[in-house]
């Protein structure tokens, strides 16, 4: 099998590992909000305030993990492409970063 090949089936494999992730964590706010409502509804205004902030919590929490999850995915897949094509982007980078840590 050739590097591109190799490459194309590596792309694959992390998005749909990336999506069955997202789609986890969307699962997860769902039972959590679900759970939460029929908390809600059983328990007094005090209580009721407390467990809103815990889910606004929760709800932040999945949302900046989703994102997390497909910034790194959608990054990984388009280094690859670009090292596909002889573009390595890492490499300039990290050669940008030593030369400011040079200077500075």
């Amino acid at each position: 099998m050739s590097d591109r090949t190799v490459m194309a089936i590596g792309v694959i494999v992390g998005f749909l590992f990336g999506f069955n992730g997202i789609a986890m964590l969307f699962n997860l706010l769902t039972h959590t909000l679900t759970e939460a409502q029929a908390q809600l509804s059983q328990i007094s205004t005090v209580s009721t305030l407390v467990l809103f902030l815990i889910v606004v919590g929760i709800i932040i929490k999945v949302r900046v993990l989703s994102s997390l999850i497909v910034g790194a995915v959608v990054g990984a897949v388009l280094n690859l492409l670009l090292e596909m094509n002889g573009i390595h982007v890492m490499n300039m980078i990290y050669s940008a970063i030593l030369e400011f840590l040079k200077i500075h």
